[in-house]
């Protein structure tokens, strides 16, 4: 925090030293001088003057320091060891929605959810807990779900700059959750939780303002296909969003090949280029499955499916 304050400070010194190239500065004196008053307008010169040359700044500083603004308004500053990558390209992008709710949980450490990204694949909380005498372990915070109106949604996975270890005083994190109601306006996390003095586990919950209109838009969405003995079968669905891309379906107990070639594992496969797997889920009960992969590249031409027990492709349409 006091490198950023340090960062500020120097630009608010080097904006108080900007000024006017003279050329510039003596149009802008001759313009305003010899401008026909409107009536019932009192304006005083070096008063204008004043204003131009702050507009002026203003455009500078925004023409040559654009980096930097956008450095200051990143959402994640010091997430970069936690999320992959793709989190942190839409974060450079200006994806997300920043947050910085605060809540005080019950062992004295500080929660921040500093910002949210949704769309219709996963919902992305961040976040930082903070103690000044020290973190004891992730016992004190674990993620559960996420609930609100139209909205029940569990915890997929997660990530942090550090774990449960002695003297850590600060750690950042994300978690992910099943995608969340678009017209839910108000969230709920609830989390477990162990006191220092007891091992009886708990469980708490903060409540946080949702802004749905900034979810993120979903690129593909179309069914996969596979052809066999001549016959087209719909083996599930693609769902490609900013975040992730995720193939799910449920499979038929009447075709036994077919069920054990899709469950035997699939590569993604997007301009060539293998997609990297976040994991896999197949409920035996229902024959639900899904595979979750990294999100797709933007210049996208060509995507497909291999069965790794048959190395059967499958051409996935790209509009």
């Amino acid at each position: 925090m006091n490198n950023i304050e340090d960062r500020l400070l120097e630009e608010k010194v080097r904006l108080n030293e900007l000024s006017a190239p003279e050329e510039l500065e003596a149009r802008l004196r001759k313009a305003l001088n010899t401008a026909v008053p409107r009536k019932k307008a009192r304006w005083n010169v070096k008063r204008s003057w004043g204003i131009a040359a702050a507009i002026l700044v203003v455009l500078l500083f925004a023409g040559n320091q654009y980096h930097a603004l956008a450095y200051y308004g990143k959402m994640l500053l010091g997430f970069g060891e936690a999320v992959y990558d793709t989190l942190n390209e839409l974060d450079k992008q200006g994806k997300g929605q920043a947050l910085n709710e605060r809540f005080l949980l019950e062992d004295g450490t500080t929660l921040t959810i500093n910002g949210l990204m949704s769309d219709e694949n996963q919902f992305i909380l961040y976040y930082t807990l903070s103690n000044p005498n020290g973190l004891r372990s992730y016992d004190g915070f674990d993620p559960i779900g996420i609930s609100g109106f139209q909205t029940d949604s569990h915890h997929i996975r997660s990530g942090a700059t550090s774990g449960p270890t002695g003297g850590v005083k600060e750690t950042k994190g994300y978690v992910a959750f099943d995608p969340v109601s678009p017209l839910a306006k108000k969230l709920t996390l609830s989390y477990g939780y162990k006191l220092p003095e007891s091992d009886q586990r708990r469980e708490g919950q903060v409540t946080f303002p949702y802004r749905p209109d900034e979810a993120m838009s979903t690129k593909i969405k179309q069914s996969v296909k596979v052809t066999v003995n001549g016959q087209t079968i719909i083996i599930g669905t693609i769902t490609a969003t900013p975040t992730m891309t995720l193939i799910e379906g449920t499979l038929q107990a009447e075709n036994e090949q077919l069920n054990e070639a899709v469950l035997n594992g699939m590569d993604l496969i997007a301009n060539g280029a293998s997609i990297s797997i976040f994991g896999s889920l197949w409920q035996p009960q229902t024959g639900a499955y899904s595979y979750r992969y990294d999100a797709l590249p933007e210049n996208l031409q060509s995507l497909e499916l291999v069965l790794k027990k048959t190395g059967d492709t499958v051409q996935i349409p790209v509009k």
